[in-house]
């Protein structure tokens, strides 16, 4: 019987989950696991470059789906699946799959596992019934991955006995053999990704402009190229004139970033390896350049090691080059390919 993921979304939705699923999905085929892609979500749009289906946000419809299939990986975020994070039509569907004939296998890749917040907020009522999905989800599952290590303390304290292992996130813009060194490219640094997450990394250097100014004419560092969604940025921030390109294709991406020396980004420490935002700076030789204040840390990544804080650059008391070989070495552990072998393992 063939095996299927599922995913809340796919290209040409724009996605990081889904992006992550077709990169995915690409590399099986070339290792010889056929693997089809179910898009399980309103509206889901049937995937282009091989064979998919759709399939409704009901219980009846996906097990009815998943019953041609006896391996499942199943790409977690509840937000994807419903409204407010409330998927348990996904769940329950599962366990209906899970019941049927046959050995049937669900390994689990947790994007997200739950959310909450402040009182006032609408996920701090739904963190219970979230809550709820993740645990039974985790003990449905025959195999549990989790992207980062924030998300890996959440699961292990709603479900204990399990076996979670942290799988970052790959590059979903590409993955350079041989990236040039440093030295070698342009003075040129970079702000990539969605709209809040690039506003939060402009306000942090903001903050910081005199004494950022200092070190980048310093390291000869006069441009910041913006890459994402439209949005108002800056004209010329620390000295640097900001020269805004809008949401390019992966491979435009690439090419920009293998040119590039720094890439800022504002993520807390204990969630960094789930950015695809930090995968393609590391993906890419980038020296990441991070404003978040580091609240937690990652069980392979350290700052100071292999990401520098904002406070630390402006300090300058590393070794660029050798920071940003450390970060993509690291990164190659759990790339494209080593996150398909690790996965086809745990799906057989």
């Amino acid at each position: 019987m063939p095996t299927v993921q599922i995913t809340p979304a796919y290209p040409p939705d724009i996605s990081g989950v889904g992006d992550y699923a077709a990169i995915l999905a690409r590399k099986f085929q070339d290792m010889g696991l056929p693997i089809e892609t179910l898009v399980a979500r309103p509206g889901g749009a049937r995937p282009k470059d091989h064979i998919g289906v759709a399939c409704g946000v009901d219980t009846t419809e996906l097990a009815e789906a998943l019953n041609k299939y006896n391996r499942v990986l199943l790409h977690f975020s509840g937000y994807g699946y419903a409204r407010r994070g409330l998927c348990r039509w996904l769940v329950d569907a599962l366990r209906r799959w899970k019941a049927g004939m046959g050995k049937r296998r669900l390994v689990t890749m947790f994007h997200e596992v739950y959310a909450t917040g402040p009182v006032w907020r609408m996920s701090f009522w739904t963190a219970s019934p979230q809550k709820r999905n993740a645990r039974d989800l985790a003990l449905l599952s025959d195999a549990h991955f989790v992207s980062s290590a924030g998300g890996h303390a959440k699961l292990i304290q709603l479900s204990p006995d399990i076996n979670a292992k942290l799988l970052p996130v790959f590059s979903n813009v590409g993955e350079p053999d041989a990236p040039v060194p440093l030295c070698e490219r342009g003075g040129r640094a970079i702000v990539f990704g969605g709209i809040a997450q690039r506003q939060k990394a402009y306000k942090a250097l903001k903050r910081v402009e005199s004494e950022l100014t200092r070190k980048l004419n310093q390291i000869g560092v006069f441009e910041i190229t913006d890459i994402g969604p439209n949005m108002c940025v800056p004209k010329r921030i620390a000295g640097c004139d900001v020269k805004s390109m809008g949401a390019l294709p992966g491979q435009e991406v690439s090419d920009i970033l293998v040119r590039a020396r720094i890439g800022f980004i504002d993520y807390a420490g204990d969630v960094l390896t789930k950015s695809g935002i930090a995968a393609a700076y590391f993906a890419h030789r980038i020296l990441i350049v991070n404003s978040s204040p580091i609240r937690g840390k990652a069980t392979d990544m350290q700052e100071g090691e292999h990401f520098s804080g904002l406070a630390n650059f402006m300090r300058g008391v590393f070794d660029t080059q050798k920071m940003a070989d450390a970060g993509w070495y690291r990164y190659r552990l759990h790339g494209i390919s080593a996150t398909a072998d690790t996965l086809y393992a745990k799906l057989m």
